[in-house]
């Protein structure tokens, strides 16, 4: 007889070092709360299972992958990893956030992950183009807030977002390579392609247009108004993909993409999260020195 799975309390730093050393897919964070609750906010990437369906849900879970339960303030979540753990069918390590989201400071978001953004699209190029714009989208908004910036500490991170943004579009570039076709004609050089995207609109949902009278005026402000908008969009992203990884997970390919779907996905998480932490290593450098 198989002796059943220890569950084991985590606290959030504990968490953040975890989903820090841990690649995308060998991990799955689990909100156990309500959707209007998960609506309101959320970790980045967390797949809403309330905990009142969970054991009907349970398929919907990697069996083979590590799991974090979470709730508001670590009840509900302390009972769905005994649910996983009674259940017999996970094999991974199960856990739940001591303290709950209360206790979570920082880097969560609002709102469900827009992949109504990809509404619409039927092909592996198709994806893969609108991938691209949202790249751009994110790069024209930090190209704005460069050029229109004194401060030296929020320049240096300014350019090297725009830096990352322009590597991680040349990474879906090299996606899109491998999936264009011949009767959509030759594709053209990256610098080419990437200089005639329009990017509008960001991983959010909100567009560039939209958020530059904010932009404009946060930039009189503190730098640190414009570093939480970046972490916002950068974790806008991170959710978008992760879900959409998910989606491709269970769906066994999407968008003509096939088995490669949710590593392609799953990829493109891994950098968005990278950004993420980027953007949090260089938060010190904008607080007010004290008097």
């Amino acid at each position: 007889m198989e002796i059943p799975r220890a569950v084991r309390a985590i606290s959030p730093e504990e968490l953040r070092k975890f989903m820090a050393e841990h690649e995308e897919g060998a991990y799955t964070l689990v909100d156990v709360r309500q959707p209007q609750e998960y609506r309101q906010e959320h970790l980045p990437g967390a797949q809403l299972i309330p905990v009142s369906e969970l054991e009907t849900r349970l398929g919907e879970l990697p069996a083979e992958q590590d799991l974090v339960f979470y709730c508001k303030s670590g009840a509900r979540s302390a009972a769905a990893a005994l649910i996983a753990q009674d259940s017999g069918v996970i094999r991974g390590s199960i856990m739940h956030l001591h303290g709950g989201i209360l206790a979570w400071e920082g880097g969560s978001i609002g709102s469900l992950p827009r992949v109504e953004v990809f509404a619409g699209v039927r092909s592996a190029s198709e994806l893969l183009m609108k991938a691209l714009e949202l790249e751009k989208a994110a790069h024209t908004m930090y190209t704005m807030v460069r050029a229109s910036s004194q401060r030296t500490a929020l320049c240096n991170l300014m350019d090297k977002l725009i830096g990352v943004e322009e590597a991680h579009a040349r990474m879906v570039y090299r996606y899109l390579s491998r999936y264009w076709t011949d009767d959509s004609g030759e594709l053209p050089p990256f610098e080419v392609l990437f200089d005639t995207l329009q990017g509008r609109v960001l991983e959010g949902g909100l567009t560039v247009d939209e958020l530059e009278p904010w932009i404009r005026g946060a930039i009189q402000g503190e730098c640190v108004e414009l570093a939480d908008l970046a972490l916002e969009v950068e974790l806008n992203a991170y959710d978008l993909y992760r879900t959409l990884a998910r989606q491709a997970a269970a769906s066994n390919g999407a968008f003509g993409l096939g088995a490669d779907a949710e590593l392609i996905f799953l990829d493109l998480a891994s950098q968005e999260k990278h950004h993420a932490r980027l953007i949090m290593s260089r938060m010190a450098a904008f607080e007010e020195p004290k008097a």
